[in-house]
């Protein structure tokens, strides 16, 4: 539940040692509350009740979360509840949908001592849903099978145990320890067929790690070293097929080890404050399948990293800084194995609605079980800026700039090619007719570059923020756009705090560019692959806290408010239309 989430963490390219394998595009770190969160300073328990509605789905949702801290413990429990409809889109057309959501936290602490602390949680997430086998064809195809419903039963358990040691006498051990489990299936059930296709996935892994405090003269130092291991394990079953294997979910693993070390110092000088951050990250892993038996897939890198930033000693309201760093990103099982049908597009000669026939093609996937990890290089600077006390004694504005540009050796980039056979045009058409393939496979050099920007400002009476995003790809061996791109991007987000009332009024405006991605044609020019149209969506809210309840919080806001279509990626399918959102959430304790 998005409720319960405490801190997030956003860190954009591979600038940290800490994070390994697959964090080499950022990392998005999220943690749950606690109950000392929740909790005001006098009391020992809580508990708080909310209850929502949105139109565009005919959604109603309640949850229920309940908080302690006693002594040496503290616990949480939350349970939820989400049901919804078929979700109206911003072209007028319905997607159909039927999900039936329950989620569960339950997480607790106790400290053994001053310095060790245990702790523990389970989070649960299941769906009853019902959807459209494909998700693309809203408006219908005409064809029995693609057109059909299907019901999907999700259940992913997540648990996790924790173990922190710091004694405040010993500023050289501040030692964490996290063991974990992540286990997801999906039950497809067609009962049409009928057919039940399934997709097991797992994840068990630990990361321990030490931060030692110290000074060196002007400098505090703190060292962080540690390691990381996970594992992914794979399994796709579908009781219609002669061995049981499911088509587009390869059966696999992968196993990642990692081992890190980073030093963070802050010098004081004359000239200003200094912050430097050098790092070092080794990585392996290995994964292998049963599509390619014989094919394993393995490799290993060494990743240096270093950061800087300076803030001039009278000017500490500019801080400038810099980084350079080196990622390593090793494939995927699905990116080495998947196969089986992508997608399915008419087929060029028997399709004929007006007849009553219609026949697909397929695109389907092909597996690349020798693919290589990419490496990256990047380099990064930029400027920030912290103003306080402009026009009131308590306002503040901040702002950064920053540009970044990557050099990718074996970029894994997925191509999709949809040129049909030449077989779909000569009799008896099927044999065979496909539309092409979709495959990732390595880009042996590629450039990426972009500049982000954000202003913040904050006071008693107005907040406001904007930020500004705009990046450029390349594939450096014929000049195609990369297939990861994404329109320039400008977002808004202002209003006004009525503490009289105590509420706050708002608006968020989004504007995407037009889009293209363009790719090589072999023949020195180019071919249109993808084209979108910009879009502008207005969003508005509004937050009320009423006095005549005490920890009453009432939430009301209309996305979308001009009903805009557009497609923030390439689906097919635009957008949700206009939504109605209200909540309700009432919170108490002593």
């Amino acid at each position: 539940d998005p409720e319960l989430i405490g801190t997030a963490e956003v860190v954009r390219g591979p600038a940290s040692a800490l994070y390994g394998s697959g964090a080499v595009g950022g990392v998005l770190a999220f943690e749950s509350v606690d109950a000392d969160d929740l909790l005001a300073d006098d009391e020992v328990w809580g508990a708080r009740a909310r209850l929502g509605y949105q139109s565009v789905n005919e959604e109603t949702s309640a949850s229920l979360t309940a908080y302690t801290r006693q002594g040496a413990f503290d616990g949480i429990a939350s349970f939820g509840i989400r049901q919804s409809g078929d979700i109206e889109l911003s072209s007028g057309a319905d997607l159909p949908s039927d999900d039936d959501i329950q989620t569960a936290l339950l997480k607790g602490g106790y400290a053994l001592t001053d310095a060790l602390t245990v702790e523990g949680s389970w989070q649960r997430f299941t769906n009853t849903a019902i959807e459209p086998n494909n998700g693309q064809g809203v408006a219908g195809t005409g064809d029995g099978i693609l057109d059909r419903d299907v019901e999907k039963d999700i259940t992913t358990d997540t648990f996790r145990l924790g173990v922190t040691f710091a004694p405040e006498a010993n500023d050289w051990v501040g030692l964490g320890f996290n063991l974990y489990q992540t286990s997801s299936e999906v039950d497809e059930i067609d009962a049409t067929i009928p057919r039940t296709t399934v997709r097991d996935i797992e994840t068990t892994g630990f990361n321990i790690r030490n931060a030692s405090r110290f000074a060196i003269g002007a400098a505090d130092m703190t060292l962080t070293v540690g390691g990381d291991w996970f594992k992914d394990e794979q399994v796709g079953t579908d009781d219609q097929t002669t061995d049981g294997t499911r088509g587009g979910v390869p059966n696999g693993e992968s196993e990642f080890t990692g081992v890190f070390a980073q030093l963070e110092a802050v010098v004081e000088t004359p000239a200003g404050q200094f912050i430097v951050i050098p790092g070092v990250r080794y990585d392996e892993f290995e994964s292998s399948s049963s599509i390619a038996p014989d094919q394993d897939n393995s490799d290993d890198a060494v990743s240096p990293r270093f950061a800087a930033s300076f803030a001039p000693e009278g000017a500490e309201w500019l801080r400038l800084f810099g980084s350079y760093s080196e990622g390593f990103r090793a494939p995927s099982i699905n990116e080495l194995y998947l196969d089986g049908v992508h997608f399915l597009i008419p087929h060029p000669v028997l399709f004929n609605p007006a007849m009553g026939s219609f026949e697909f093609a397929p695109n389907n996937f092909i597996p690349i079980p020798d693919l290589v990890p990419e490496e990256t290089q990047t380099l990064e600077f930029g400027a920030g800026i912290d103003f306080r006390k402009i026009f009131t004694e308590s306002d503040r504005l901040q702002a950064k700039v920053s540009y970044f540009e990557t050099e990718a050796d074996e970029l894994i980039n997925l191509s999709v090619n949809v040129v049909p056979d030449a077989t779909c045009f000569a009799p008896p058409f099927f044999q065979p007719c496909t539309f092409g393939t979709s495959e990732s496979s390595n880009v042996d050099q590629a450039e990426i570059e972009g500049w982000e920007g954000e202003l913040h400002y904050d006071s008693d009476r107005f907040f406001a923020r904007a930020s500004f995003s705009t990046i450029e790809g390349t594939d450096l061996s014929d000049g195609s756009d990369l297939g990861s791109l994404t329109p320039d991007r400008l977002a808004l987000n202002f209003g006004v705090k009525v503490p009289e009332w105590n509420s706050r009024f708002g608006a968020r405006v989004q504007h995407a560019s037009d889009f293209e991605q363009r790719i090589s044609d072999g023949a020195g020019g180019f071919t249109l692959q993808d084209e979108r149209d910009g879009y502008v969506v207005v969003d508005l809210y509004a937050t009320y806290r009423p006095d005549f309840v005490e920890g009453l919080r009432l939430d009301v806001g209309v996305d979308t408010v001009f009903d805009e279509e557009y497609e923030r990626v390439f689906a097919g399918v635009p957008q949700p239309g206009t939504n109605l959102k209200i909540t309700a959430s009432w919170q108490f304790g002593q």
